[in-house]
């Protein structure tokens, strides 16, 4: 059925705001990633042109990965796309959108930038990571490097608990609220809003953790001082979209994935939360396939590419398929099989 603006309901008032918020949140992110990359003839391609031309990519060294690279590179590409394709499969269709479908879309869109970030430490010749934390690194060292742009480029280190904390990668200035209609003009700052509670909530779970360890007698939990949260927060690696992608996945799968159902006003504000999402992890994985390419060639995305769209019968009008003519385009070969 069509989607009706007047389909109002009454969200649960325990997950109204925090939707809002993430709603919020998303689609300011989608709105820059359009802003920015969206002028193309595709997003991806967008994506694809702006990273590149991005300086630091342009010198990376190029190198021929060995037939076991070939192998795990494909591997984790097509997981990357798979989890993508079946996320754009749930959000696209305008007659048959589920609502539902928003407490199983943050993990789908988690892998599929997961997936991607092992494909470029294939790339790279770095230690494929097998555990989250390490992939977050990894590509939170890249982001250091400077590889990317904004708003990839973005983040954020130090401790929010005891305002020792500072920002990098873009510019962010003024306050916004969290449950403001979205904005150009405060974008950046919402931005480092959302950099600054993920780090947040990151650490309030270390120092949990860390307060039930070495208990005084008669004591329910150890007292923390300003300085010991200061050393945590220098230890702990910078945040950065990547995260952000962690914590939504952290949210549907082990806190409350209701929040992203039971807190929307109407089935409207259900898709806008799943399309701005979808933008964005969209964008997200052509980013670090843009950063795989500097390092493999765009032959090997362009020859992964179409492949994998003739084997998922992705035609090009498709998602994939235009992925695979964006990759073929800038390889200088046939999309033909």
């Amino acid at each position: 059925m069509p989607v009706s603006t007047f389909d109002l309901r009454f969200p649960d008032p325990e997950f109204a705001d925090a939707f809002k918020a993430y709603l919020n949140y998303f689609e300011d992110l989608a709105g820059v990633v359009n802003g920015q990359y969206g002028m193309a003839e595709t997003l991806v391609d967008g994506v694809y042109s702006a990273l590149g031309a991005h300086p630091p990519l342009v010198r990376v060294q190029r190198r021929r990965p060995t037939p076991a690279q070939a192998e795990a590179l494909e591997r984790a590409l097509r997981k990357a796309w798979g989890f993508l394709r079946r996320a754009q499969r749930e959000v696209d269709d305008p007659d048959s959108f589920d609502e539902e479908a928003n407490a199983w879309l943050p993990e789908q869109c988690y892998y599929a930038v997961y997936h991607a970030v092992l494909a470029l430490a294939v790339a790279t010749g770095q230690e494929v990571p097998r555990k989250h934390a390490p992939a977050l690194h990894l590509i939170g060292k890249e982001v250091r490097r400077g590889l990317l742009p904004y708003p990839w480029s973005a983040w954020c280190e130090g401790c929010p608990q005891t305002d020792d904390h500072r920002f990098g990668g873009f510019d962010p200035s003024g306050e916004v609220h969290v449950l403001s209609r979205p904005d150009p003009d405060t974008a950046q700052a919402r931005l480092a809003m959302f950099l600054r509670t993920t780090r947040r909530k990151e650490l309030d779970r270390q120092f949990s953790d860390e307060r039930q360890k070495k208990v005084s007698v008669g004591r329910t939990r150890r007292h923390l001082s300003s300085a010991t949260k200061r050393k945590a927060g220098d230890r702990l690696p910078a945040t950065t979209l990547f995260d952000i992608f962690w914590r939504l996945r952290k949210k549907a799968h082990y806190e409350d994935a209701d929040v992203f159902v039971l807190g929307a006003v109407s089935e409207l504000d259900a898709r806008r939360f799943g399309s701005a999402l979808l933008i964005v992890t969209d964008a997200t994985v052509a980013a670090i396939e843009a950063v795989t390419a500097a390092a493999v060639g765009p032959g090997v995305l362009a020859r992964l590419a179409a492949d994998y769209a003739r084997r998922t019968d992705a035609d090009t009008r498709s998602p994939m398929g235009r992925r695979a003519a964006a990759w073929s385009k800038r390889a200088g070969v046939s999309t033909r099989s």
